[in-house]
């Protein structure tokens, strides 16, 4: 069975957890949460303002994901990253170990359509750009593709920031909600605990947001397999619920 790729936050130690189901609430701050480390392999991303560590309370238990702010007010993330959630605090440092100011989640909601969510802040955070969102993709295998987020590194070590990699498509599957996901492997680097959410980017373009490994712990292996929830079938409804 695929593994969903958020972390379980204890101090500084990261665990994995898989969680199903639908939710959203009203958000209070969010307490504790230690750094949560980085993707496999790949290479040190450099400094990117759109992409945000999520840090929640779900469950009674404080996770990790990673999100995708796509306009001053709405970020993008994982389905399973919101489900369930109690509170929410959005962070724009891309440093895992000194996090920042943090703002608050007032709302987050599910596009119903595969693992696809977006989170609101209680307040605007206007960045000089945003990431470009695919209108469509049909997972192609062979194509090339990047992906980025605040997971584990290699043997579930800390790490201290964002990380980057290159992967390749395999072809169409299935994400933690049976939604359509785009299948993976990674060429330099794979995702792991905590790139939950983060972008599957083709072409220039977000196509996915992490979902599933295709292992519980890649360990070391930066050609690891995973599955990107395809944004195509929640494209409208993004638009219609974030203006972008």
């Amino acid at each position: 069975m695929n593994k969903i790729f958020k972390s379980v936050l204890v101090g500084a130690a990261a665990a994995s957890m898989a969680f199903l189901g639908t939710g959203a609430a009203s958000a209070a701050p969010v307490a504790g949460g230690g750094a949560t480390p980085d993707i496999v392999g790949g290479t040190k991303a450099p400094a990117t303002a759109w992409e945000v560590q999520l840090i929640f309370v779900q469950n009674g238990g404080t996770y990790g994901c990673t999100g995708e702010a796509i306009s001053a007010d709405w970020i993008l993330t994982a389905n399973h990253c919101i489900d369930g959630d109690t509170s929410m605090n959005v962070y724009y440092s891309n440093s895992t170990t000194n996090r920042g100011t943090a703002i608050k989640a007032d709302k987050w909601v599910t596009s119903g359509k595969g693992d696809v969510a977006l989170v609101h802040l209680s307040q605007s955070k206007n960045l000089g750009s945003y990431p470009a969102l695919a209108d469509s993709y049909t997972a192609t295998s062979g194509d090339a593709g990047k992906i980025m987020g605040y997971g584990r590194r290699a043997n579930a070590a800390n790490a201290d920031g964002l990380y980057q990699a290159n992967v390749t498509v395999i072809g169409k599957s299935t994400d933690a909600y049976r939604g359509t996901a785009v299948h993976i492997k990674g060429v330099d680097g794979a995702a792991n605990h905590g790139d939950s959410g983060g972008p599957l980017i083709v072409g220039g373009k977000i196509v996915g947001v992490c979902s599933t490994g295709d292992d519980q712990d890649p360990g070391a292996n930066t050609q690891a397999g995973s599955n990107y929830a395809n944004l195509t079938a929640s494209r409208s409804w993004i638009k219609s619920t974030s203006g972008v």
